[in-house]
């Protein structure tokens, strides 16, 4: 015969698996709008035959009968793949969305909306003042106003190099903040690993810690592209640790994280030591210091070859906030690849816009003559730059470069300079007294390269004295010049100033870097086109890249939350199925106890 009370333990289990599944309904129902949570459910098994856990058998012939109900663990409902999937898709989305919002804060300096403030309006302002000039060239009207709206050209450039260049910083910065973010969200899952694993030992799963630790490597996985692996722990193979690594090497394993930390390589630009820029590293392979406030270029070497080989390697790392800031603070160019073209990219398309500037209108107006009072001069520079040196940290001036050339030695042969040349600074100099075929502007390369959007500036003469524009390609006589020689006596023209007018149309210039490195400007208002069409080009790409990253991201967050999310609908058919469970479970026991009374309150009374 079977124990007395045995049917009212078998109602006892199904009451309290009952209970408990009322619980973990509630606790789902109640995190319906918790970011990470995840739905549990509860898994149940069957007790075996008493008899197989008991001391004795049962008579034989009787059938055995289960034990009742018991949980055989709390579950959470989730797919490892998708979690993986998603972190993928959230990592290139991530990427994009940030340099998607970059270039629109660069594309705000080009003015490719505004076109009445875009740098080809303000150029074509500029030359059209050089128009207007050549129907007047001796009022001093046009020539303030060719005065005014070269101002305005100078100033648009610099401050368009300086905004980029503080936006650089801005980047540079994000750097710094995002890696600190990665420092954080590690230490934060070294302590729940070891949380989880001191909670999962007891034979338990810990999950509502997993829901926390699966939450941050949602973070991290926005902040830099991340590898992970759940292994068994060797000395307890049935509890699990949690590897992280970031370019191929550990960011954590298990309890214990390898801190990234910030080292400092040159600017892109070629900004002096003191303007560097951060690039994460592994801090625990990291042994030179930075030589704080040394001029010592030795020690300088050293640090920067012990930061290279430090450095986290992005190079194969493809998504992340983090890329796509670094990308956009370095990036220079790389042919087709768009997502090589960051800050760099652009100040060095506008300073080669500066540079031909320098070159051609420079060139061309130390042709002419100007119409100043004191004297009709030449030689005068129109755009001048700022702090440019020789190789050897001397200051140089503009001007040095004028080169004159001697007539030809035969008909169709190139003009040679002269020799020894011409000092243009000797207070004696008469250009008149020379027999030369031209004079032009040569920038040697490593002069041109010092030019830049953020150092150009109007030549200060021309800022004194609009007078000082050379619009004529003779000398100006005046009265009192030399009454005696009427051919002296005149008010020059305005041929000059039809030469500079004609550059605006030219479409072969180009710029010599050195090295082979020739850049092809074609015309000035094609070449300022090129820059805002390659912004607005470069921008598109990465919202066409952002939105396919945002759509499969969001797919695999539907998929990911149609198993993991909790459903209400689901949530109130559990709770309707538990309750009724746990009634069916109490009318067991309240069969049994009515069983239990007749066979202790009417055993031995027959006959009575």
């Amino acid at each position: 015969m079977r124990g007395t009370f045995f049917g009212i333990e078998i109602g006892r289990t199904g009451l309290t698996t009952a209970q408990f599944g009322l619980d973990v309904t509630g606790h789902n129902i109640a995190n319906l709008d918790t970011e990470g949570f995840t739905r549990q459910r509860i898994v149940s098994t069957a007790h075996d035959p008493y008899a197989t856990i008991g001391r004795f058998a049962p008579t034989p012939g009787h059938m055995l009968v289960g034990g009742g109900v018991r949980v055989q663990i709390l579950n959470q409902i989730r797919s490892a793949y998708l979690d993986r999937r998603f972190r993928t898709e959230s990592t290139e989305h991530a990427y994009w969305e940030t340099r998607s919002q970059s270039l629109s804060y660069i594309q705000s300096f080009f003015d490719n909306v505004n076109e009445a403030t875009s740098i080809n309006h303000t150029l074509g302002q500029f030359f059209g003042s050089l128009r207007i000039t050549t129907e007047d060239p001796v009022s001093g009207a046009p020539r303030t106003l060719m005065q005014t709206t070269a101002m305005d050209l100078v100033q648009q450039f610099n401050s368009i190099y300086q905004g980029l260049i503080d936006f650089q910083t801005i980047e540079n910065n994000a750097v710094e903040v995002k890696i600190g973010e990665v420092n954080r969200i590690a230490q934060h899952i070294v302590e729940l690993n070891k949380a989880i694993y001191g909670f999962e030992i007891t034979g338990l799963i810990a999950n509502d810690l997993r829901d926390k630790r699966n939450l941050l490597l949602d973070d991290l996985a926005s902040l830099i592209d991340i590898d992970y692996e759940e292994y068994p722990d060797p000395r307890a193979p049935e509890q699990s640790m949690l590897r992280i690594r970031i370019g191929g090497s550990v960011l954590l394993d298990h309890d214990w994280s390898n801190e990234l930390s910030l080292g400092w390589m040159p600017n892109p630009l070629g900004t002096p030591p003191e303007e560097r820029v951060a690039v994460p590293i592994w801090a625990g392979v990291m042994d030179v210091p930075m030589p704080e406030d040394s001029d010592n270029q030795d020690l300088w070497d050293a640090y920067e070859l012990a930061v290279l080989l430090a450095r986290l390697d992005f190079d194969r790392i493809k998504g992340g906030e983090i890329k796509a800031h670094m990308d956009m603070r370095d990036g220079m160019g790389g042919g087709v690849d768009t997502t090589k073209r960051g800050v760099p990219y652009y100040i060095e398309m506008m300073n080669n816009l500066a540079r031909a500037l320098v070159q051609e209108i420079n060139g061309q107006h130390i042709q002419g003559w100007s119409d100043h009072p004191t004297g009709s001069e030449t030689n005068i520079l129109f755009f001048d730059a700022l702090n440019l040196v020789h190789p050897d940290g001397t200051p140089v001036d503009l001007r040095e470069f004028i080169v004159y050339y001697a007539n030809p030695v035969a008909p169709g042969d190139d003009p040679l300079p002269f020799d020894p040349p011409i000092d243009v600074f000797d207070p004696d100099f008469d250009e008149t007294t020379l027999d030369f075929h031209s004079k032009s502007l040569i920038i040697p390369p490593h002069i041109l390269q010092q030019i830049t959007a953020g150092n150009l500036k109007l030549n200060q003469a021309i800022i004194d004295n609009v007078f000082n524009i050379a619009a004529s390609d003779t000398k100006i006589g005046r009265a009192g010049d030399d009454d005696s020689d009427p051919e002296k006596l005149q008010r020059g023209n305005n041929n000059n100033m039809l030469e500079l007018h004609r550059l605006f149309g030219v479409t072969t210039i180009r710029i010599d870097m050195g090295d082979g490195d020739v850049r092809e400007i074609g015309s000035f208002n094609d070449y300022a086109t090129t820059i805002r069409f390659d912004v607005g080009n470069t921008l598109h790409t990465a919202r066409q890249a952002r939105e396919t990253a945002r759509i499969l991201t969001l797919a695999a967050e539907n998929q990911r939350t149609a198993i993991a999310g909790v459903s209400l609908d689901e949530e109130m058919v559990g709770l309707v199925r538990y309750n009724h469970a746990y009634n069916g479970a109490a009318r067991v026991i309240t069969a049994m106890d009515d069983a239990l009374d007749r066979l202790i309150n009417g055993t031995g009374r027959v006959g009575l």
